[in-house]
């Protein structure tokens, strides 16, 4: 999503926090194969006759892989994300019994040098029916963010770290008495190649889905488990996800783990985010007092249009020409550790104009096009779907290519132009390009006003 949405949406959170991507829309992951436990044989008995002074060697077992279960007649496969089937994740809880996943290889070792790594007894998760519900942007005060050290994540995720790659990002939120931490987005690859995603938060988590029915949970080690799945809608190709989820506490911690998967790795999901869950709840609570936050210059600021004019960064590039009917709704100039930026709305009836200036990032330069190549942003070669139309190469700067000032020209904006009226909006024009005066960059999204309009703003500005 380009910069311009991201400021109108009004949330101050980082990429990391929004990149819950509602992975049953997506048909994109890998399929591997399934996941298997090396099996050793007990040879203590032997050990003993000759030496007493010998620990019996720990019992190991070995976890094979269900059938995977057939499609059913429900919307939603019990198999894509929780599935109903019973699930088991051959893992062990005794003290003396301890044996562990090392980090560069499946095959068991003694708990006497990984001990934070040992999975609980065997259990069954109860995979319940669900849907997707509705999800409400997250606002966080004075919101920042820092990506956790190697230090922090063995700190948080004792029971991971030693099978798993883990990534996370602390989201913290902040005001003049200081800051506290908001949530912590984690991400990991398992073992068969499926992304994994993880939150821990204290009180509560966010969960995109909402158990359909009668909720069953399922005790693992005194906690309690809420799990379920869901199955996205089939694409073009037939091809639809599944995603498994799951939410539980560990004192007043709150924990979500996901996992998302192809329809044809049903059983791979289930078995994968089962053993994620009992070495989380075995490895106990995180500590969320690890952090000492240092809050960074931040500015989330809603301004008249008085205000937003009079901004020293980037007052001078909003337009003075406004179409006939548009109103100036509001601005917003806003600083983190991603975005230093303002943005201005204006509206008429369902039609608006979203501007937003910022200064140009090396992401941004792949973006800038000459008028001379029009391939590049001539939306009348690319015809609805554009998805079907547009070459992958040039799927970006089709998308949103930026203009240099001193080129641009009403052709170029009117080759920018579309029309299209669909179902329950306002027909029109619609258009999005940004346009580059020096190192600053105005992006701009428009429907409902014309292009001879557009120009005429845009040449006034900066």
């Amino acid at each position: 999503m380009k910069a311009y949405k991201e400021y109108m949406s009004r949330v101050s959170v980082s990429d990391t926090l929004h990149r819950k991507i509602l992975a049953g829309r997506k048909n994109n992951v890998s399929a591997r194969p399934s996941i298997f436990v090396k099996r050793f044989a007990t040879v203590a008995c032997l050990f003993a006759l000759i030496l007493l002074s010998i620990a019996v060697v720990p019992k190991l077992l070995q976890r094979s892989p269900e059938p995977i279960a057939g499609d059913n007649a429900s919307a939603l496969q019990p198999d894509t994300d929780k599935s109903p089937t019973d699930g088991k994740s051959s893992v062990l809880q005794s003290d003396t019994d301890k044996t562990v996943l090392d980090s560069n290889s499946p095959v068991l070792q003694s708990d006497k040098d990984i001990s934070a790594s040992v999975l609980p007894k065997d259990f069954t998760l109860n995979f319940n029916k669900a849907g997707m519900q509705s999800t409400a942007k997250i606002y966080i005060p004075g919101h920042f963010w820092q990506e956790l050290t190697n230090d922090e994540l063995q700190a948080l995720f004792p029971g991971l770290m030693q099978k798993y790659n883990v990534r996370a990002t602390a989201n913290f939120m902040s005001d003049e008495n200081g800051a506290s931490l908001f949530s912590i987005d984690a991400h990991t690859t398992t073992v068969s190649g499926l992304r994994a995603y993880i939150q821990i938060a204290p009180g509560e988590t966010s969960v995109d889905y909402i158990i359909v029915g009668d909720t069953k949970t399922t005790d693992v080690l005194g906690t309690e488990v809420t799990a379920g799945y869901f199955e996205s809608s089939p694409n073009s190709k037939g091809e639809s996800n599944v995603i498994c989820f799951a939410k539980f506490k560990l004192s007043e911690t709150a924990y979500y783990v996901e996992i998302v998967g192809r329809d044809t790795e049903k059983e791979t999901v289930r078995e994968e985010i089962t053993d994620l869950i009992g070495l989380l709840i075995n490895a106990g609570a995180a500590d969320l007092d690890i952090f000492d936050p240092v809050i960074p210059e931040l500015r989330n600021d809603r301004l008249d249009l008085d205000e937003a004019r009079a901004d020293p960064d980037f007052g001078s590039y909003l337009p003075t020409a406004l179409p006939d009917g548009f109103v100036f709704e509001d601005a917003v100039r806003l600083i983190n550790q991603e975005r230093n930026g303002l943005t201005a709305h204006w509206a008429k009836g369902m039609g608006y104009i979203d501007w937003h200036v910022t200064k140009l990032t090396e992401g941004d330069k792949k973006r800038i096009t000459s008028v001379q190549d029009v391939h590049n942003y001539d939306l009348s070669l690319y015809p609805i779907p554009r998805a079907d139309s547009v070459p992958d190469e040039l799927r970006e700067i089709v998308g949103d290519p930026i203009f240099l000032s001193e080129e641009l020209t009403l052709e170029a904006v009117l080759r920018r132009t579309y029309e299209a009226a669909d179902s329950g909006d306002i027909s029109g024009p619609r258009m999005q390009f940004g346009i580059l005066y020096g190192d600053i960059l105005v992006e701009i999204n428009v429907k409902g006003a014309q292009p001879e309009a557009i120009f005429e703003m845009v040449s006034g500005a900066g």
